[in-house]
C-alpha cells in the first residue's frame, strides 16, 4: 500500500506526521489492551469453571481435551457474552461495573473512535486529545485486568497455579520462541 518493507517504520516528514503516527499507535495499544482484558475474561471464565473438574475427569489428557475446548468456547465469545458468563461466578458488583464500563469503551474504540474524531485528526490540539483519550483507554483496560486477575488469584492457587508456576511456565514459552 506504501511501499515501504515488511517491519519498517514509516518515515515521518514533520511533526504532525510524528503525531498522527502516535495516535494510531496509542490506539494500537489501547485496543490491544482490551484484547488482553478480554483474555484475562475467559482466563478467569476457565478458573472458574474448569479447574475444579480437574478431578471428575478420568486422566489428565481427558481434563485437558475438556480443557483445550472450553476455552475455544469462550474465545469465541463477544465481549459482551464474556461479561454475562463471568456473571455467573459472583465477582464483586464493582468489578463488573467496571468491566461494563470497559466494554462500552473497548466498542467505541473499535466502531467509533476515529470517526468520532474526524476533524480532531486534522490538527494538533486534536490529535493530542486523542492521544490522551486512548492513554485513558490503555490505563483502565490494564487496571481491571490486573484487579480481575487479582481476585481470580486465589482461586487459581488453590490449584497450584502460583505466580511461580505462571513465571516458571512463561520463562519455559519464551525459551522456545523464535529469536527476534
Amino acid at each position: 500500500m506504501h511501499g515501504y518493507p515488511p517491519g519498517a517504520i514509516w518515515p515521518a516528514e514533520n511533526e504532525d506526521d510524528v503525531q498522527m503516527r502516535e495516535v494510531y499507535s496509542r490506539y494500537g495499544l489501547a485496543m490491544y489492551c482490551a484484547q488482553v482484558l478480554e483474555h484475562g475474561m475467559v482466563n478467569a471464565v476457565i478458573i472458574a469453571r474448569m479447574l475444579p473438574t480437574l478431578r471428575g475427569h478420568p486422566d489428565r489428557s481427558a481434563w485437558e481435551d475438556a480443557f483445550d475446548r472450553a476455552y475455544d468456547v469462550e474465545f469465541a465469545k463477544t465481549f459482551g457474552n464474556m461479561l454475562r458468563a463471568l456473571g455467573q461466578f459472583n465477582l464483586p458488583e464493582e468489578l463488573m461495573e467496571r468491566l461494563r464500563g470497559a466494554k462500552s469503551e473497548r466498542d467505541r474504540l473499535a466502531h467509533g473512535f476515529f470517526r468520532e474524531h474526524a476533524e480532531d485528526f486534522l490538527g494538533r490540539a486534536g490529535r493530542i486529545r486523542m492521544t490522551a483519550e486512548c492513554e485513558d483507554a490503555i490505563e483502565m483496560f490494564s487496571t481491571i485486568d490486573a484487579d480481575l486477575e487479582e481476585h481470580m488469584r486465589p482461586q487459581r492457587e488453590r490449584y497450584g497455579i502460583t505466580n511461580e508456576w505462571i513465571e516458571m511456565h512463561l520463562a519455559a514459552t519464551l525459551a522456545t520462541a523464535p529469536p527476534s
